[in-house]
């Protein structure tokens, strides 16, 4: 990127963004500022506003996130992506071949966000809507969204949680939590084993991006009654069968 594209104000804070939310971990002003010719004090000056704006947030380590009002952009926009209609089929067959809801949520700063979802008419449901938090520390999607950051910074995050048990087998004991991040991380799927709600069981197995950053996580709960975590191993290839096409679609070139 050249200089002529950097002169005026609105592409400069454009650009700006472009760079802090594609490479957050290496981000740096004066990096940015080589790169893109731009004084360091204009793009000290810009970063303020975004921040103001609410667009990014500082996260008290010289870096940022998106904030609210790029997360409600991105959850605004994704219904409407070239390629809905198909990763929606891919959705619809999953769930009738596994006779369960599915859902995909997305990781976004330090929380997970539903964005989309297929139910299966079961008279028992988890209603969960676009845009709702899932629990980190509880649900599948969360402990496989937590076990692919760094270890300190997962259990600074289960740590910071401080939640009572919701469930039977709510993970609560930290040694414990390190050990389930662990095998969550070898085996790259992740089950609720009732921790989030007594009765219900769930499966959850990523959806990595060409750099094999967490981009999605694909999902499934259901009422132990009908599945239990045996079943849900049953139907584990199907779930990873998904995500392979899932990931072509959503990262198609």
């Amino acid at each position: 990127m050249n200089g002529s594209n950097t002169r005026t104000s609105p592409k400069r804070i454009l650009n700006i963004l472009e760079e802090i939310l594609l490479d957050p971990d290496s981000f740096t002003a004066k990096k940015i500022s080589h790169k893109l010719k731009i004084p360091l004090a204009t793009i000290y000056r810009h970063i303020d506003t975004l921040c103001e704006e609410k667009y990014i947030i500082p996260t008290g380590t010289k870096k940022y996130i998106p904030g609210p009002k790029i997360r409600n952009i991105i959850l605004n926009s994704l219904p409407y992506e070239p390629n809905f209609t198909l990763r929606r089929s891919h959705l619809r067959k999953l769930t009738n071949d596994i006779q369960e809801t599915v859902s995909l949520s997305i990781p976004i700063g330090t929380k997970l966000v539903y964005f989309d979802r297929i139910e299966f008419h079961w008279p028992m449901q988890l209603n969960l809507e676009a845009g709702d938090h899932l629990p980190l520390h509880a649900s599948a999607s969360g402990k496989l969204y937590l076990s692919c950051l760094k270890e300190k910074e997962a259990i600074e995050i289960f740590k910071n949680i401080k939640t009572p048990k919701t469930a039977k087998n709510t993970i609560i004991e930290i040694t414990q939590f390190k050990n389930e991040l662990k095998k969550i991380n070898s085996n790259k799927y992740a089950f609720d084993d009732e921790e989030w709600f007594n009765g219900m069981v769930g499966l959850s197995v990523p959806i990595f991006n060409k750099n094999n950053e967490l981009c999605f996580c694909l999902s499934t709960h259901t009422a132990k009654s009908r599945k239990n975590i045996e079943d849900l191993k049953k139907i584990l290839p199907s779930m990873q069968t998904a995500a392979l096409n899932l990931k072509k679609i959503l990262f198609k070139d």
